[in-house]
């Protein structure tokens, strides 16, 4: 029933038992929809909205702060959809509901959702978590203001719109008789759509600008108008997309901005050959090998656990329900933690092994990278996580090379032994790129924790493409993985790194080996500290 004097969106709230569960529900999802598009429309704006998103995530209040879990829940579902991470590990009893609730929420990503889907949404929410957690909410504090559509329409304008209006003015440009004649000359609303996104990426220039120009500009005119945007696009131009290829942003520190499009990874598998390699590694390693199985069969899961006082399970934990008696016969509040639930516990990890092919791993580095990844092969075989093993190298960034030894879906068997035992040193060093595609990779994967572990040699150097440009790249690629929630660990063997890996490896941990023979000893080591 509607109240007389509300809003329909008031109006909306009182339908539910709890008018303020609903309405956090509405503003966050709101939010979430409202980024998605103008990250979407906008993508200089997008990287500055996720960047202080992620900043406002990390203000948020402790989940030890929040009265009871209905409303950590509703904090860690604000906080997954804003920011796209938590400020704190997801408690075991709310993670369930709140991937439940990511996935009911991803239909507001898509262009054509709007209010009503938002409401659609909140309201499914809303029975999810008030039928999983007991208590009564109270409001959440409300993250910054998200940004207006409208605001940014008035400000730099409106892709859609500014294309609708140049594809008019173009075809009214042509007389009927010439239609189908100039109808494959005339760029598609799409096409112009997008060439006004890349020109608004590279040179700064506005929808709104170019509307404005079109507005004075007649019909005849529009079509040279447009060939000079065009110059202006490829006058510093992308790469153009291959089949079985694909295309990567990277960060131009000179322009402060992203490049877009502008390198190309090409995926290669390798071929196998010989296990001799494998084979001496094993016989060279053999008592290490025997250790480090045993060390990593310890860390295996326990298995079925069962969890005592929980609000809900499979069995009766018949201690806490006779203390439940107890209390109630004394007029006491009893606990409602009466039940016994039963997990799987089991190791939830995905890595990723990047492995630096360059021109300058030549000698020990490359054999000792080798022999790294047979150690861990052979540990990862034991303990079961999922693991992958690409290597990169390249000439240009047109042509960067990524290397697939091992893919996820891969059994590590004889072919994969052959084929860590036939990589060798290549040509250049272009990390960044070989960061992103690994990253793409890692998110497709279901498991929780997602890791990229690099190994390298030393600093990135490619053809136009090195010193502090190259490493404020790097740096953005693996900034860009955290954001994506994936950790990363970088190893290098370079002993004058000093000077630059704090600052290219910023946004993750990393560690120098001095002796590059150290490094089958050491990596299963780092793997086995940083994953339990």
């Amino acid at each position: 029933m509607n109240l007389p004097g509300n809003s329909d969106i008031e109006n909306f709230y009182a339908l539910f038992p709890e008018p303020a569960l609903a309405k956090d529900l509405i503003t966050i999802l709101e939010d979430y929809r409202i980024n998605s598009r103008l990250k979407a429309e906008y993508p200089v704006l997008g990287v500055q909205i996720s960047e202080m998103n992620v900043h406002m995530n990390s203000k948020r209040p402790s989940l030890d702060e929040l009265a009871n879990d209905k409303q950590r829940a509703v904090e860690l579902i604000a906080q997954r959809l804003i920011a796209g991470t938590t400020k704190e590990k997801v408690p075991e009893k709310i993670l369930h509901t709140l991937e439940q609730a990511l996935s009911i929420s991803r239909t507001l990503a898509s262009p054509h959702a709007d209010v009503h889907e938002t409401a659609r949404v909140a309201a499914e929410l809303y029975f999810l978590v008030d039928e999983t957690f007991q208590g009564l909410y109270q409001p959440m504090e409300p993250f910054s203001a998200p940004l207006d559509q409208s605001q940014v329409n008035q400000n730099i304008g409106n892709f859609g719109r500014t294309a609708r209006k140049i594809s008019e003015k173009l075809k009214s440009d042509k007389s009927p008789q010439d239609a189908e004649a100039t109808e494959f000359g005339v760029p598609s609303e799409d096409a112009v759509r997008e060439r006004l996104r890349a020109l608004y990426k590279e040179k700064s220039i506005k929808p709104k600008a170019v509307e404005s120009r079109i507005d004075a500009l007649e019909a005849n005119k529009v079509q040279d108008y447009l060939i000079d945007l065009e110059t202006l696009i490829t006058d510093e131009s992308g790469l153009r997309s291959e089949r079985g290829t694909y295309l990567y942003p990277e960060w131009g520190s000179d322009i402060k901005d992203y490049r877009l499009n502008w390198s190309r990874i090409r995926e290669q598998m390798i071929e196998g050959g010989t296990v001799e390699f494998y084979l001496d590694t094993i016989q060279k390693y053999a008592g290490q090998i025997k250790i480090i199985r045993r060390e990593f069969q310890m860390l295996r899961p326990e298995g079925l656990v069962k969890l005592r006082g929980q609000f809900d399970g499979d069995d009766i934990d018949l201690d806490a329900t006779v203390q439940y008696l107890i209390d109630k016969r004394l007029r006491l509040s009893p606990s409602e933690r009466n039940y016994i639930r039963t997990e799987n516990r089991t190791r939830d990890i995905a890595v990723a092994f990047l492995v630096d092919m360059s021109g300058s791993t030549a000698g020990a580095t490359i054999l000792c990278e080798k022999e790294a990844l047979v150690l861990m092969s052979e540990a990862l075989k034991e303990l079961g996580d999922a693991f992958a093993i690409y290597g990169f190298s390249g000439q240009g960034r047109e042509n960067v090379m990524f290397y697939i030894i091992k893919d996820f879906e891969d059994a590590y068997d004889p072919i994969v032994q052959s084929k860590i035992s036939v990589m060798t040193n290549k040509q250049s060093t272009r990390i960044a790129p070989a960061i992103r595609h690994t990253t793409t990779k890692l998110r497709r994967r279901e498991e929780k924790t997602k890791l990229l572990i690099l190994l390298s040699d030393g600093k990135p150097l490619d053809q136009d493409y090195y010193g502090s440009y190259a490493i404020e790249d790097t740096r953005m690629a693996l900034k860009e993985a955290q954001r994506y929630g994936v950790k990363s660990f970088c190893i290098t063997v370079d002993r004058e790194a000093a000077e630059y890996l704090p600052r290219m490896y910023a946004d993750s941990r990393w560690v120098v080996i001095d002796d590059v023979l150290k490094l089958p000893d050491k990596i299963t080591r780092i793997y086995k500290r940083f994953t339990t």
